[in-house]
């Protein structure tokens, strides 16, 4: 018999021939219906342990779900303060832990942002002049000090307020340089008793080595001319100073300090007093301009009388740096 070939062209075995059958023996029967009878029960078994494979399956993704919700409710709790339902109760732990680590994180954040506003407070702030209101200044040496180091006068010996250099403020505290000795001294003063100036944008550098004071506006070079400094015996002090006492002497240009004095708020390392004063120091001009770049003051730094009358127009509290 030749192959049969079906409508959609797959060959299948032939159909065996009617001559070739025969019937099975009663013993190979009964085998056959053993094998079934296996095959069949192997059946059953397999798919009964799929279906309980298929439930659990099912019970644990329908678990994971609820616990999202709870866990999502739990948290809508905590944030809206309000009473949730059974879910969020039963995740009560989840939830407490949730609140504290948000009141961790909060005050994390007030520490931070402290931390941030005493550095951001200090440090930063432009060098300006800060001027008595009309009483004595007391000085702290920090701003928790329940007791002030010292206390300066509302006016100064020449009659002028009493003057600082503020370049560091934390709070209603100043960090601010002091006109006494030691020289280039600081301390803490409370802003509320004195009032700020615009930012110094002035700055004079005196250069000791090189008999020379330089002029800067902003940090731009202005002008720079010969200057006299002390001599070996009564040395300029070097430091960072400013300006504290402006002198017209226009009507006794005469003397050695020439038409313009500008003192300043340091002191002689040597002299503790200077001509009824106690010792401090000043840029000035001169009678003997033939002595300009020499070591020839008691401390000061003298200057032509032209250029002390450009000097002379900057404001108190301008920053002299003598190195």
């Amino acid at each position: 018999m030749s192959d049969s070939i079906p409508p959609d062209g797959f060959p299948v075995e032939p159909a065996a021939e009617l001559d070739d059958w025969k019937p099975a023996s009663p013993d190979e029967s009964r085998a056959a219906l053993r094998r079934r009878r296996r095959r069949r029960g192997r059946f059953v078994v397999g798919g009964a342990i799929l279906l309980v494979l298929a439930i659990a399956g099912s019970a644990v993704a329908l678990s994971s779900s609820g616990g999202g919700d709870s866990n999502a409710a739990a948290t809508t709790a905590t944030t809206n303060g309000k009473a949730t339902s059974g879910k969020a109760s039963s995740h009560k732990g989840t939830s407490n832990k949730a609140t504290s680590n948000k009141a961790t994180t909060r005050a994390a954040s007030k520490a931070i942002a402290l931390t941030t506003n005493v550095h951001t407070d200090v440090g930063v702030m432009p060098m300006r002049t800060a001027t008595t209101k009309g009483g004595a200044i007391d000085i702290f040496s920090e701003p928790s000090s329940p007791l002030p180091i010292k206390s300066l006068s509302a006016k100064t010996e020449y009659d002028i307020p009493r003057s600082f250099l503020a370049f560091d403020q934390y709070q209603d505290w100043l960090h601010v340089y002091i006109p006494a000795r030691p020289n280039s001294s600081t301390g803490w003063i409370k802003a509320s008793d004195v009032t700020l100036s615009d930012p110094i944008t002035w700055t004079i550098k005196v250069s000791l080595a090189d008999h020379k004071l330089t002029l800067l506006h902003n940090g731009t070079f202005v002008f720079d001319t010969p200057a006299a400094i002390g001599t070996p015996d009564d040395p300029t002090p070097t430091g960072t100073f400013f300006y504290t006492d402006p002198l017209d002497l226009a009507t006794n240009p005469g003397t050695a300090y020439g038409v313009f004095a500008i003192g300043l708020s340091g002191h002689s390392n040597v002299l503790t007093s200077f001509a009824g004063s106690d010792g401090q120091i000043a840029i000035h001009g001169t009678n003997d301009p033939g002595n300009i770049g020499n070591n020839v003051s008691h401390g000061c730094v003298r200057v032509s009388n032209d250029v002390i009358l450009k000097l002379s127009k900057l404001p108190i509290g301008t920053l002299a740096v003598i190195t």
